[in-house]
């Protein structure tokens, strides 16, 4: 009989967590990593910590490679009809992900939330990439970023002669192109016919992106808000690129397209007093660099501007309901002014919530790294990024061209006529 009874009771409880391990809904999650660092492991602490709050959810994170390879997979799996539940994708792909209607609105959780109230905890300047055409929010802002301007201070110091002697102060970055281009060359050292030291770097890989910057400080753009007019060949945008020429090809100090990944590592290493690079680059610089060092604005020319950049959430289409309410409950937790400032910290990119800049840890750190307060303090001059559909083809288009004028394969006049044609036909979809 009690034999019985204890099978029975084994039973009860096999079934009863059988019944509980079956009850939880299971995300998938694919996000990228844009920038250098290990932020694998924070990625699954995160993780970890809201399945302790949420035990009704297993979240499985899928690393997916950088923002290019993170776009592929996602396009595979929606057109292979196994859709991931929620993903970060760069934010210039939304019109594409709308094209192939793989995206739910996310306007019906915003409003349970409070709404503009809701919004109002979150940057302005990262919520213009997030709308469709037909003012629907499809995204929700995550890892976000702006391009800054790195400088070695002990750098500057050891050239503060030179800088003074032609009325720049060896205490500040440049300011303007004109600096910008007096800086480098000053900061430049040569020893016969090698380089030992360059005074800037533009990386190239996403040189697209920092070519943005400048042509909205030089009061243009690339491709206007609608998504469908290109304007990468303007005189400003020439002006822009025949700047970077001088730098690379006339002065010679800058490296020609040196990496993207690469760069930070230049920039600790002492090959470079300068650099553009992305604020998500920070958290690197900041525990690795052995030297003084700051971070600025980029330099204006007729103004400050940038694009933001990074990634934003997605909820999918073509998964059941509970799952997108279960993926809407992972990003309110992602973006919540803990977990955006804890994400802030460890990566370099903004806590894309206000409130999380409230925080006594986040006080702290700011107080410790007040480097970190740029990127975020740039977001008054930040425009959205541009975004069209088939933008790979359109990336492609940019960077192909940009690179050949600065190899000095293209003179820059042909490099954006040629890119701007390209563009052109990659948004029509021929």
């Amino acid at each position: 009989m009690k034999r019985k009874i204890f099978f029975s009771v084994i039973c009860a409880l096999t079934i009863a967590f059988a019944s509980s391990a079956s009850a939880k809904v299971k995300i998938k999650f694919f996000y990228p990593v844009g920038v250098a660092g290990p932020l694998v492991k924070v990625m699954n602490g995160m993780v970890a910590d809201f399945e302790k709050q949420n035990p009704d959810i297993d979240i499985e994170p899928v690393y997916a490679g950088n923002y290019n390879q993170t776009m592929q997979k996602v396009q595979t799996a929606v057109m292979g009809g196994n859709p991931p539940d929620v993903a970060v994708v760069e934010i210039s792909e939304l019109y594409s992900l709308l094209q192939m209607d793989a995206l739910i609105p996310l306007d019906g959780y915003i409003q349970k939330e409070g709404g503009k109230a809701f919004l109002k905890d979150y940057f302005k300047g990262f919520l213009g990439n997030a709308y469709g055409r037909d003012g629907k929010m499809y995204g929700f802002p995550f890892q976000r970023s702006t391009p800054i301007l790195y400088w070695n201070k002990d750098m500057f110091k050891a050239a503060a002669a030179k800088l003074k002697a032609v009325g720049l102060d060896p205490d500040r970055p440049p300011q303007t192109w004109d600096e910008l281009v007096a800086y480098a060359k000053i900061l430049t050292i040569r020893q016969g016919n090698q380089t030992k030291q360059y005074g800037l770097i533009i990386p190239g890989g996403w040189d697209d992106w920092i070519f943005e910057a400048f042509s909205r400080q030089n009061g243009s753009q690339l491709i206007k808000s609608d998504g469908l007019t290109v304007t990468f060949n303007t005189p400003e945008n020439l002006e822009a690129l025949k700047l970077w020429v001088k730098l690379m090809q006339e002065l010679k100090v800058c490296p020609v397209l040196r990496p993207w990944n690469i760069t930070p590592d230049d920039f600790i290493g002492g090959v470079t007093a300068m650099m553009y690079y992305s604020t998500g680059g920070m958290a690197k610089v900041r525990k690795t660099a052995k030297f003084n060092w700051g971070a600025a604005f980029q330099p204006k020319h007729k103004q400050y501007g940038t694009p933001v950049g990074g990634g934003d959430f997605h909820i999918f289409k073509g998964i059941p309901k509970k799952n997108q309410d279960a993926a809407w409950r992972f990003i309110k937790f992602m973006t919540s002014p803990q977990m955006a400032a804890h994400w802030s910290i460890e990566s370099g990119y903004v806590s894309v919530n206000k409130k999380g800049y409230n925080l006594p840890k986040m006080k702290a750190f700011l107080k410790k790294f007040p480097q970190m307060k740029v990127a975020r303090d740039q977001l008054k001059y930040a425009y959205p990024k541009m975004m069209a559909v088939n933008y790979q083809l359109i990336r492609n288009a940019m960077t192909t061209n940009l690179d050949a004028a600065l190899e000095g394969q293209k003179t820059p006049e042909q490099a954006l006529a040629d890119a701007q044609k390209l563009m052109e036909k990659a948004i029509k979809g021929q």
